[in-house]
């Protein structure tokens, strides 16, 4: 990637959020095109639930444009939208009081793992079964953080944000954020630590 190529792609985000209005359905469909798979998995990994993450986005795109006029080119569009998005999440848990299950985000079957490791054809590779088993076990670790924290890993590990935009699209301080993520990733590692002694164990 280009170094300026961040920049160009903001501009053209703020380009089309000051187009989108009922008058250009283009600017709208197209600035939601690039950031819907983003944001639908901020969502999901905050409000643990993929429908509800859905939901919420859609929400959280209207709300945006229709208060277009309060908001100044301060920080990334990106940075933006995780912000309203975190707001409306935080709602709907309140709310709801969501405490579900975590799914499987790459299956989109809802199964419990034990129960897909035989098929038809047999035991699937050991290889698939560890991956899946930790997959899921950095999922279950995740999910034991508030969702403040789940946002500020997500927003570090996943989308590769800066401290600073994780700080604003949190609207905390960059002392806190480090915090959380500090305290994040060793709720990762401390829950992993059995799976990787077992490893060294085999080994």
């Amino acid at each position: 990637m280009e170094p300026n190529d961040a920049t160009t792609d903001d501009d053209r985000d703020w380009e089309l959020f000051l187009q989108a209005d009922p008058g250009d359905q283009n600017a709208f469909r197209e600035l939601v095109g690039r950031h819907f798979r983003a944001a639908i998995g901020f969502c999901t990994q905050v409000l643990n639930d993929p429908q509800l993450a859905e939901d919420v986005v859609q929400k959280g795109f209207v709300k945006l444009f229709g208060a277009r006029d309060r908001y100044s080119r301060q920080a990334r569009f990106r940075t933006l939208l995780f912000r309203v998005l975190l707001r409306l999440c935080i709602n709907e848990l309140q709310r709801k009081k969501v405490a579900r299950p975590f799914t499987d985000l790459e299956d989109e079957e809802s199964e419990p793992i034990q129960s897909r490791i035989k098929d038809g054809r047999g035991e699937l590779p050991e290889e698939e079964v560890e991956r899946k088993e930790l997959g899921e076990m950095i999922r279950a670790a995740v999910m034991t953080l508030n969702p403040k924290h789940r946002a500020a890993l997500y927003l570090r590990e996943y989308e590769q944000l800066a401290y600073a935009d994780v700080a604003t699209a949190l609207d905390a301080t960059l002392s806190e954020v480090k915090i959380w993520i500090h305290r994040g990733r060793q709720a990762v590692q401390q829950r992993l630590r059995p799976y990787l002694e077992r490893g060294e164990r085999v080994r």
